[in-house]
């Protein structure tokens, strides 16, 4: 079973399916991406909407008779006897192997029409988005001592930027301080009170002092938030961020569970994602070699490290 069905998800399906296993995908079709109208950086689809990469995911995966999609959200795993009962909102489902690709949440700040420009003139990845911002002026949304480095970087692509804290204290340090003011980035600890729109396109965000500060794009970094629920159910090893810990198949502390994606550390990326979920799928698929294949599925083949043991 695997739980999530962004491109962690799909792609461990798929090779799971290629691999004949019985795989079951639980998707609750809230992907992370949902608001973007472009996603950039993924060979063979760079600029394709989230929704048509989607698609296609979908329809790579539906060709393997061995794979099902259901559109649900897992409420609970418990661990039983080396299986899991999982329960969703069509029911309870027996697994022997769970793989987690149930990615993170975004915390959006509060600003009156933030979420109608969010994903066409609004992002939270510079590294996907940053090459659209060139040379315009961009509105640095956040306020943690982090927030430095994501307003400095946007500065790759030759934009402007204004570093805006929403209303909050800048937590950067002096050292923080002194290189946004180097790279003439200015720090501005106002609540945004709303976003200019002409034609279209977004050109000015207001403050509250009645300031308007140019910016034709905005990029925002506040918190990520894993969702590691069914990982601290099942005991899985967590990092300080909440990140679910993994090995270099994908496996996870806890033995039968795997996890990929988001909701592992390392970079959020869809290629990055993708190329987890497959590494986590067929080292799942070859853990269960050996084992009673599911009805209708041929047995899967010997372990060939226990069958050439001298």
């Amino acid at each position: 079973m695997i739980v999530g069905g962004g491109p962690a998800g799909l792609a461990a399906a798929l090779w799971l399916g290629r691999y004949r296993r019985r795989t079951v995908v639980i998707d609750g079709n809230e992907p992370r991406n949902r608001f973007v109208s472009a996603a950039h950086g993924y060979l063979g689809s760079d600029g394709w909407s989230p929704e048509e990469i989607r698609r296609a995911a979908h329809s790579d995966v539906d060709r393997y008779d061995s794979v099902r999609r259901i559109g649900t959200n897992v409420q609970k795993v418990v661990a039983a006897d080396g299986e899991f009962r999982v329960s969703t909102d069509e029911g309870d489902l027996v697994t022997r192997r769970i793989m987690l690709a149930c990615g993170v949440r975004d915390v959006t700040p509060d600003i009156p029409g933030f979420m109608e420009l969010y994903g066409e003139h609004i992002f939270h990845c510079s590294c996907c988005d940053g090459y659209e911002s060139s040379d315009l002026d961009v509105l640095a949304i956040g306020w943690g001592e982090h927030t430095a480095g994501y307003a400095l970087d946007l500065l790759e692509w030759g934009a402007r930027v204004t570093l805006v804290t929403n209303g909050e204290e800048f937590e950067g340090d002096r050292g923080c301080e002194v290189a946004l003011s180097r790279h003439n980035i200015e720090v501005v600890e106002e609540r945004v009170t709303g976003f200019c729109v002409e034609d279209g396109k977004m050109t000015a965000a207001s403050v509250e002092s009645g300031r308007m500060i140019p910016a034709q794009r905005a990029f925002f970094s506040i918190k990520h938030k894993p969702r590691n629920q069914l990982a601290k159910e099942l005991g899985c090893e967590l990092d300080d961020m909440g990140y679910v810990q993994v090995g270099p198949h994908g496996e996870t502390s806890v033995e039968g569970v795997y996890a990929a994606g988001d909701v592992t550390p390392g970079e959020q990326l869809v290629q990055a994602a993708a190329s987890e979920g497959a590494i986590a799928g067929i080292a799942c698929a070859m853990s269960l070699r050996g084992a009673s294949a599911a009805p209708g599925f041929p047995e899967p083949g010997p372990d060939p490290e226990t069958e050439l043991d001298p």
